[in-house]
């Protein structure tokens, strides 16, 4: 197996990396512009646009914007880097399905795992940048910050990158219970950013963010659980990208990888309908 450690591409860069004759480390690397929007500030994004006035239009309202002070911005701009790679970074594994790795000539092939990285540089300029996400900072709630992975942007709030309870009517079992959700709304967005869907469809609709108790704790949901299913993302660029080529043996064109979460996570949903099951003599 031929073993290409760096390729580039539009959406973010990536390095495969041996560590040891068992583990390789995949990365995936974005360049990331963030622009400060003041409320003199005036751009076109779809349907939201703000012309210098103060108001953000949006299809969900009208939205008054206040002044960054220099502090706020970059501490918004220290945190969203911490935010994204501790939410993201060093979670998942990939798991071969066969020996594929020879560490050195006359070695005997490894199923050598993968273990997936991310990381982020904030850069100045667009001809820089692989993802473009605009900065705002409304002074009413309400507006649903949005990424697009095709167009390569996105527009946030200032309260995006900490963690908010959302309750909602979710189905347990055969019951309907009222549930509150704890999502960070930046590590949400951040997955559209890396190519992932809702978890129960496309569209903002209330179904697309899940149905039951397991859909909705989803980070693609409403929640913050990541699963192996959000390991997708470094296997495209494992494969699509070509960092392994096969050569002579034909089963090399053979070897898949499999995702899996690295380490437990916390359970961050609060079932107000539960209650425990009734004792039995």
């Amino acid at each position: 197996m031929q073993i290409q450690i760096f390729r580039s591409n539009r959406n973010w860069d990536s390095a495969l990396l041996p560590l040891d004759d068992n583990t390789f480390g995949m990365i995936l690397q974005f360049r990331v512009r963030l622009i400060r929007v003041e409320p003199t500030t005036r751009f076109f994004s779809s349907e939201t646009y703000a012309t210098g006035n103060g108001i953000l239009h949006d299809t969900y309202g009208r939205f008054q914007l206040d002044a960054w002070t220099d502090e706020e911005w970059e501490a918004y701009k220290r945190r969203f880097v911490q935010v994204v790679q501790r939410h993201w970074s060093d979670k998942f594994i990939l798991d071969p399905n066969r020996a594929w790795y020879r560490p050195r000539l006359g070695a005997a092939l490894t199923s050598a795992l993968i273990q997936c990285g991310l990381s982020i540089q904030l850069v100045e300029t667009a001809a820089q940048a692989h993802q473009t996400y605009r900065i705002i900072h409304p002074r009413n709630p309400g507006f649903r910050s949005y990424a697009s992975d095709t167009l390569r942007s996105g527009l946030f709030t200032h309260a995006d990158l900490e963690s908010h309870w959302n309750g909602r009517l979710t189905r347990v079992g055969s019951e309907q219970h009222n549930i509150d959700f704890l999502q960070t709304t930046i590590n949400h967005e951040f997955g559209h950013t890396l190519g992932l869907g809702h978890v129960n469809g496309s569209g903002n609709n209330d179904r697309a963010y899940g149905v039951t108790l397991n859909e909705r704790e989803n980070q693609m949901g409403m929640g913050g659980l990541l699963t192996a299913s959000h390991a997708r993302p470094w296997i495209n660029s494992l494969r699509y990208r070509h960092h392994l080529l096969p050569e002579g043996n034909p089963r090399e064109h053979h070897v898949t990888f499999t995702g899996r979460v690295a380490s437990p996570q916390l359970i961050e949903y609060w079932d107000n309908d539960w209650r425990p099951a009734a004792a039995t003599s």
